[in-house]
């Protein structure tokens, strides 16, 4: 039997294998120019998937060691302001000492100990509204936003933020919270004593403000607890001659306490009442709430604020010498709780830190192992791929040379 070879197939077939050929040797160009064994899927569908599954851990450990990034900042910018109010409140805890040694202290050095007292106040306000590296405030909880602690219309400081703390995912399995609200680290203290403090009504309509104020007598303020004292400024017209007035009242019923209704009013008026002692200044509204709110708890910034009215407003006087030492006492301990709080803040966010750190370097060794893996899977053996590459190139090109000289036979050239 006889085959007859045409043209056509000749030139097809030598076509398509220098085609295969070429192809062979583009794509051992393409493995040593990029150092990778495999390409596509199609060149090892097994050791692809792999691959892909290795890329999609490793950019998921490249997302949580950013987010470890932003905790770490934050984290580390938060104890830099916390170590720098412990130390605002080391030096108001020396300035009460200095106060409380009240027998041989001058007029001029209590006016100066107020004075510094004072700046110290709105040194640890400054901070404690410190922001992020983002503009964001460290301490106000979610409402990132928000100012925590604000002067109120009406007297004080108050805080404006939540208690909520933002979490973050380092690990698969893992959050850690970024911040603490400024309630945690600055204002739920336990006070050494039931306290109290003031605040204004949101809707009054007078610029009336209430101080702090001071505890008279322990043992009546220690009765009253847990109920509150509201101040509420009547109608004028309800006293003769019509003229600004108010009533004591307890908060869970209204009741007035101790006969303290429509009582005539003037601008800096003390009102004692429940064992403490609060002033009233400016121009009240009929309408006008202001509350003393009894509680174990106590604010820094309110701690400050009463040390800061017992040097300026109480009197050096004999009769009111046991109310000043025991505030000066007081302060003296609801500093060290707030140490021994801000310390407590300060262990928490230090274990955060040490937690992310493991973290980081479990993510790092995560990473250098699956690019290890990926490696063994894909990098190119360059002398294997080299030698590949020239016989491919050397059987082309002798496919090449064999096809021109049986195309340029005779017997070709007659057919053709």
């Amino acid at each position: 039997m006889s085959y007859r070879v045409t043209t056509y197939y000749l030139y097809n077939n030598a076509s398509t294998d220098m085609a295969r050929l070429q192809s062979q040797i583009n794509r051992s160009n393409e493995q040593i120019s990029s150092g990778k064994s495999v390409l596509s899927p199609s060149d090892d569908p097994v050791a692809s998937a792999r691959i892909l599954q290795l890329d999609n851990e490793i950019n998921q450990a490249n997302q949580y060691q950013k987010n470890i990034t932003l905790v770490d900042s934050r984290l580390k910018q938060e104890e830099g302001v916390l170590q720098a109010v412990e130390e605002v409140i080391d030096r108001v805890r020396e300035l009460a000492v200095k106060a409380g040694n009240s027998a041989v202290l001058t007029s001029s050095e209590r006016e100066a100990i107020a004075v510094e007292v004072q700046e110290r106040f709105e040194e640890l306000v400054d901070l404690m509204n410190s922001k992020d590296g983002s503009g964001e405030y460290l301490f106000s909880g979610f409402a990132g936003d928000t100012e925590p602690f604000q002067q109120s219309a009406g007297g004080g400081i108050v805080y404006k933020g939540d208690e909520g703390q933002r979490m973050l995912q380092i690990s698969s399995s893992s959050y850690v919270a970024s911040s603490d609200s400024g309630k945690d680290a600055f204002v739920s203290i336990d006070s050494s004593v039931t306290s109290f403090f003031t605040s204004a009504g949101e809707a009054n309509r007078g610029n009336a403000t209430i101080s702090s104020g001071f505890t008279l007598d322990q043992e009546a303020l220690d009765a009253y607890y847990p109920e509150d004292v509201v101040i509420v400024f009547e109608n004028p017209l309800d006293v003769s001659p019509a003229q600004s007035n108010f009533s004591v009242v307890r908060e869970s019923d209204g009741r007035v306490i101790d006969g303290l209704e429509h009582i005539p009013f003037t601008n800096g008026d003390t009102i004692e009442v429940a064992g403490v002692q609060v002033q009233i200044t400016g121009e009240p509204k009929a309408g006008d709430r202001f509350t003393i709110e009894t509680s174990n708890k106590q604010a820094l910034t309110t701690t400050i604020e009463k040390f800061n009215y017992a040097l300026t407003e109480i009197s050096d006087s004999a009769e009111y010498a046991d109310a000043y030492a025991s505030l000066i006492a007081e302060t003296l301990d609801n500093l060290d709780n707030a140490i021994d709080n801000l310390s407590s803040v300060r262990a928490k966010v230090g274990a955060r830190l040490n937690t992310t750190e493991t973290t980081q370097n479990m993510h790092a060794d995560n990473i250098l192992a699956a690019q290890s893996i990926q490696s063994q899977l894909s990098d190119l053996d360059y002398a294997a791929a080299v030698s590949t590459l020239e016989m491919q190139t050397f059987v082309l090109e002798a496919t090449q040379s064999a096809f021109v000289k049986i195309s340029s036979l005779s017997l070709f050239n007659y057919i053709s």
